[in-house]
């Protein structure tokens, strides 16, 4: 539940800054529903997630063989009745075929830690791996924390069955069934997700100064498997960690942070997914005569994601879980009104102006020319970036900048996808009419005011709701 803020708010009881955590400051939002119910990363994640399956993958997704259905299920299907592959499709498609059950025995490595009893059967992950802590119950689960919590689950088919879910959960999970058939469960209980626009790194040689070589560091490894900087800090082996200093003094920060409303892309699954900034890089490096040699430079990948020789720019909006799940799901409006989350920015942009131009702080004329001769740029320009860091396509179907590239399904939504998402304007369908446009309308208006009616919420989604069932 932290969100790195650039603020030291609120103070403490004695009156100082809220302390530094991995040197950040920090919000406190909504915690991922997991981490309150008491679980931990190895309650869903199994060993071949986290360590791996002896193959070298280029991204942590890759390896990744859990999903959500593995034990919520579908609102139509138990866990135990999906195919394999659901939810891990890597195609833009719902894995078919038939119900991978479950089993009764684990595999031997699984032997070496707790065994739980199998009851009605270990649960299968999306890839047909045994869950060694979560088994099947009648039509319930069970899942076996390593802090010593047993959890009831109850699925969401049993839900629907037994009619708990509210009308939200019905339309966007049951009615709307796309919903579940393309999209990652978390495109909507993700209400939240770090976002950290614009990544400003500066490499400055001019003051002669070092800076450890993590990378190097983390190859040197001895016969015990201890890393260079870990034997500096163990054994005091200085000479091991001050051989991979390298020159120049590295400086990183940031244009703005955002965590609401993430915005919505296809990820590497093929399914649609929330999606935060990956490395949106600008390189600034100073020589060592203090002169710049790059200054705010975005640099350009030809022949890739939308682009030609000209090349898309190499800032990159990352396919994401964020792990900052919430029982409570995004609103409708977050997604089917939001610019933001359609991939056009947030306010569609226009609230950013552009970042290619410098901004000067200073005497001006009335048509903006600066009055005195010697003046400072107050925001400088980053030449290659020409709207909001949030934006990532136009409505007309351009892509501005990398989505995902890891895997070759990532992309922003497609024309289809956005048309499909988007109701913006919806109000003003009804509202062009009111109150007295047409002979009908200002009827009704004028009973609304004569009557004292007050409209509400409710009452405007119950006229709302009576005049789809009388259109229809």
């Amino acid at each position: 539940g932290l969100m790195e803020t650039a603020y030291s708010s609120p103070f403490q009881d004695d009156g100082s800054d809220q302390p530094k955590l991995h040197t950040k400051h920090y919000l406190h939002l909504h915690a991922d529903i997991h981490m309150k119910k008491g679980m931990l990363c190895q309650d869903c994640h199994t060993s071949l997630d986290v360590h791996g399956d002896g193959n070298l993958v280029g991204t942590t997704l890759a390896p990744v063989e859990v999903e959500c259905q593995d034990c919520h299920g579908t609102p139509d299907k138990y866990p135990w009745e999906l195919p394999l592959g659901y939810g891990d499709e890597y195609s833009e498609k719902p894995a078919q075929g038939k119900p991978r059950g479950v089993v009764k025995k684990l595999l031997d490595f699984m032997k070496k830690g707790t065994v739980y009893p199998a009851e009605d059967g270990y649960l299968l992950t999306a890839r047909g791996n045994p869950f060694g802590n979560v088994v099947k119950r009648g039509n319930k689960v069970i899942v076996h924390t390593a802090g010593g919590k047993d959890l009831e689950l109850e699925p969401l088919k049993l839900l629907v069955e037994e009619g708990k879910l509210n009308t939200e959960a019905m339309v966007a999970m049951v009615h709307v069934k796309a919903h579940m058939q393309r999209m990652e469960c978390y495109a909507c209980h993700a209400k939240w997700a770090p976002q950290c626009y614009g990544c400003h790194i500066k490499i400055d040689y001019s003051k002669g100064e070092k800076h450890p070589d993590w990378v190097a560091m983390g190859h040197d490894v001895d016969e015990h498997g201890l890393t260079a900087d870990a034997r500096a800090v163990i054994f005091g082996d200085k000479k091991a960690f001050e051989k991979h200093m390298v020159e120049g003094k590295i400086k990183e920060t940031r244009s703005y942070l955002r965590w609401e409303d993430p915005i919505l892309v296809q990820n590497g699954e093929g399914r649609i997914s929330p999606a935060i900034p990956g490395c949106q890089t600008t390189v600034t490096v100073i020589g060592k005569d203090g002169k710049p040699l790059l200054l705010n430079h975005i640099f350009k990948i030809p022949n890739v994601e939308g682009a030609g020789k000209e090349g898309q720019l190499a800032i990159d909006m990352s396919p994401v879980q964020p792990h900052t799940i919430t029982k409570e799901a995004r609103k409708c409006e977050s997604c089917h009104t939001n610019p933001k989350a359609m991939g056009y920015g947030i306010d569609e942009g226009d609230d950013y102006e552009d970042p290619s131009k410098p901004y000067i702080v200073d005497l001006m004329t009335a048509d903006g020319k600066v009055i005195p001769k010697i003046f400072k740029t107050q925001i400088n320009s980053i030449p290659n970036l020409k709207y909001d860091w949030s934006k990532i396509i136009t409505e007309d179907g351009k892509q501005l900048q990398t989505v995902g590239h890891h895997l070759k399904l990532s992309r922003p939504l497609n024309n289809e996808e956005r048309s499909k998402l988007d109701r913006r304007g919806v109000c003003m369908s009804c509202h062009q009419e009111i109150p007295d446009k047409d002979l009908a309308v200002s009827l009704l208006t004028h009973i609304k005011e004569v009557s004292h009616i007050k409209i509400d919420k409710d009452k405007h989604n119950s006229i709302l709701h009576k005049l789809v069932l009388i259109g229809a």
